[in-house]
């Protein structure tokens, strides 16, 4: 009689191999994409606070903004961000329209980021106090 061993053929084992290889990747791929996403939405927050603080800025300094389009920078988690200032007129004299535009500052002038936010707000005429 003779006694059969027990075990996995060679067969068997390269099977395994390639559904645990396939299921490895996969995985690989989950993360990678994940990250990649983590990395965009931490561009946009910062981004969105770049734009937040340059509103708030220009309502704190109650200048009162010429019509047109202003560029400038600002860094913010050691990084430098690229502005657009564009400010309008709007209906109400007393009232002009800011819109704040906020990109990763890019070296390349040829080739611009993308835009990671836009924002928009509003600011007063500073009143002038007249002395009597």
């Amino acid at each position: 009689m003779m006694c059969r061993s027990r075990g996995f053929t060679l067969l068997e084992v390269l099977v395994a191999l390639a559904v645990f290889s396939v299921a490895a990747v996969a995985l690989l791929r989950v993360n990678e994409s994940q990250l990649t996403l983590s990395r965009q939405i931490e561009d946009k927050t910062f981004a969105h606070w770049v734009a937040l603080n340059q509103i708030t800025e220009m309502q704190l300094r109650r200048a009162w903004p010429d019509t047109g389009e202003e560029r400038g920078r600002s860094p913010m988690a050691g990084r430098q961000w690229d502005i657009i200032v564009k400010t309008s007129p709007t209906t109400a004299t007393a009232m002009r329209r800011i819109e704040v535009s906020v990109r990763e500052a890019s070296d390349n002038m040829m080739q611009d980021s993308p835009v990671l936010t836009s924002l928009t707000g509003f600011l007063e005429r500073p009143k002038t106090t007249g002395v009597n």
